[in-house]
């Protein structure tokens, strides 16, 4: 497998990368066009969204993980996620089997020729 793989190419591309403990799963081109719908809302009324959120998140980091807040926040982040198309990454016909293809062979274990010759010896 090359060093940088795209199985799936479209809506949002996935990049598939081997490193030297597993796999990296780059889905940057779908977190890029979140971030794009975030900057036009943004655009629109600056203190809609980024404000609210910030200010809950503050309030998470004073009050605790359990707190009223926390949840507040997290449903304004799942509110936020549907309006601009969900978390969630769809993966369509033959890119299905390429993107398992891409990570199983991204994600097998290399054997470093120093511990082929402990192998043998």
């Amino acid at each position: 497998m090359p060093a940088d793989h795209t199985p799936v190419d479209g809506p949002h591309r996935i990049h598939v990368r081997r490193t030297p403990t597993g796999v990296e799963l780059d889905s940057s081109h779908r977190i890029g066009s979140l971030l794009i719908a975030l900057a036009r809302d943004f655009a629109e009324d600056p203190s809609a969204h980024t404000m609210a959120l910030a200010g809950l998140d503050r309030s998470v980091h004073h009050q605790g993980g359990d707190s009223h807040a926390t949840h507040e926040r997290d449903a304004l982040v799942d509110g936020l996620l549907d309006r601009w198309g969900g978390g969630s990454q769809l993966i369509y016909g033959k890119q299905v089997g390429a993107l398992a293809t891409a990570l199983l062979a991204a994600g097998q274990v290399a054997i470093v020729p120093a511990q082929q010759d402990r192998r043998t010896a």
